[in-house]
């Protein structure tokens, strides 16, 4: 057995005691759902930091983010893992997260560009969560966006804390890989986290879990 195959058996039963902890965490300690979907969403995110170290090609991580896409779609469509699923609103972030982490590794594979991986999983694993645990605790005591008639289902805490977190995680992520800090450096890190913390901002039913990897890939091979 190869040690790429091995590892991803040993990924794969990790991702699912992400999920059993989950559950035990809603169903016997009554945690909200919006807190365990947190839980699973980011730490699935940041153990998934770890395959760079592991992976030299892409093949089994697509493997891997296919059966946990099929997982949690059918998951949701039988209303299983109600630590993910119990919420009253339509959301795809769930099956999302795997197609985001598994194709943002390929394109970086397929670039031999770290950088396309580390920093979209971060913003999810770390950005998007904990602008979501702050929107949803603060709830109706703080405003949400209004762009002249249109109001998104964001407010402007949430996204702020998105925006803040970003620029502080790019900057390090990009000094931590390329070894250097300039003025390039902080564009760079300044634009991503602008650019994601607007897409997040519009993005609804939570296909954030795509489109913010998605636009901090995009921005990072334009600069």
């Amino acid at each position: 057995m190869s040690q790429e195959l091995f590892f991803s058996f040993l990924y794969t039963i990790a991702f699912a005691v992400i999920l059993a902890t989950g559950e035990v965490l809603h169903s016997i300690l009554k945690v909200k759902t919006e807190y365990t979907r947190k839980f699973a969403h980011s730490t699935a995110s940041l153990l998934s930091l770890t395959f760079p170290l592991i992976y030299d090609s892409y093949e089994y991580v697509l493997v891997m983010g296919a059966l946990f896409f099929v997982l949690l779609l059918l998951a949701q469509h039988r209303h299983l893992l109600l630590s993910i699923n119990d919420v009253s609103r339509k959301t795809y972030g769930g099956i999302l997260l795997p197609v985001a982490v598994a194709g943002s590794f390929t394109v970086s594979v397929l670039l031999n560009d770290v950088r396309l991986f580390i920093i979209p999983v971060l913003l999810l694993g770390v950005s998007d969560s904990l602008a979501g645990i702050t929107g949803y605790y603060f709830g109706e005591r703080v405003r949400k966006i209004i762009i002249y008639k249109l109001q998104l289902n964001k407010t402007y805490l949430g996204s702020t804390v998105f925006f803040l977190t970003s620029v502080v995680i790019s900057a390090y992520a990009l000094y931590w890989i390329t070894g250097s800090y300039n003025d390039k450096t902080f564009v760079t890190a300044f634009t991503v986290a602008a650019a994601a913390a607007i897409v997040e901002a519009f993005s609804s039913r939570g296909f954030d879990n795509f489109t913010v990897p998605l636009t901090a890939l995009m921005i990072l091979l334009v600069l």
